[in-house]
């Protein structure tokens, strides 16, 4: 017993002596921490430790970095395809029908069925693009279809306004143009007489009403006889 006692004493003895040198002495502080690690090493796997956590975070703002890169692309992608859209509504299908509803629409107005059972078969007009009628410009909007008959060079107007509302604006061109107003026809009639005669204009134009609507005509001097005929036949 007395021995443990004096081995006891001699090992508190040591520890102390060990702790009063480290204290004063750095040199021999850094002998016992270099011994300490000899004899107890620091293993690999603690000091992977931090690489672990350094690689994971690498790791986490690669691919937050392809997720920004992903968005973007994907912005980038949604403003082309808009871009693209718009671009087709304006140039094809969205721009056609936005060009269409603002172009102005040729009107659908047919010829009287009287007035084509008098001069078919002799003359056969078939419709082409409106470019102006008589040559004059008139005030208001007067909506037409322009008929023509190309080997006979008639060409007939087909009016959506009475024959009142059409003989009212073709008074306004009274600069080019004096009205002459008959029964010759369909017992209302007006011919348009050049103010300023041309000799090489060689066209007879009237205006007549039929079933309510007026219909304008331009007839060749040398046809308007067997127009006139075929205009003024019971059947």
């Amino acid at each position: 017993m007395r021995i443990f006692s004096y081995i006891l004493a001699t090992l508190v003895t040591i520890f102390v002596l060990n702790i009063a040198l480290s204290f004063s002495l750095p040199s021999y502080r850094n002998t016992l921490v270099n011994t300490r690690t000899s004899i107890f090493p620091v293993t690999k796997k603690t000091l992977d430790i931090p690489m672990v956590d350094e690689k994971i975070s690498e790791s986490a703002r690669l691919v937050e970095s392809l997720d920004r890169i992903d968005k973007h692309i994907e912005s980038l992608n949604e403003a082309k395809k808009t871009e693209i859209e718009t671009i087709n509504t304006e140039s094809t299908s969205g721009t056609v029908i936005s060009l269409i509803d603002t172009l102005p629409k040729e009107p659908e107005i047919l010829l009287s069925g009287i007035f084509l059972s008098k001069i078919m078969p002799e003359v056969m007009v078939k419709k082409i693009d409106n470019s102006g009628f008589f040559g004059i410009q008139v005030m208001g909007k007067i909506l037409y279809n322009t008929y023509f008959d190309e080997k006979r060079n008639i060409k007939v107007y087909a009016f959506a306004d009475t024959y009142d509302t059409i003989l009212l604006n073709m008074k306004l061109t009274s600069s080019v143009y004096t009205l002459n107003e008959t029964d010759q026809f369909f017992g209302y009639t007006f011919f348009l007489n050049q103010i300023k005669k041309d000799p090489k204009d060689t066209t007879v134009r009237f205006i007549t009403a039929l079933e309510g609507r007026a219909i304008g005509v331009e007839v060749p001097k040398s046809y308007y006889p067997t127009l006139k005929t075929l205009l003024l036949k019971s059947k």
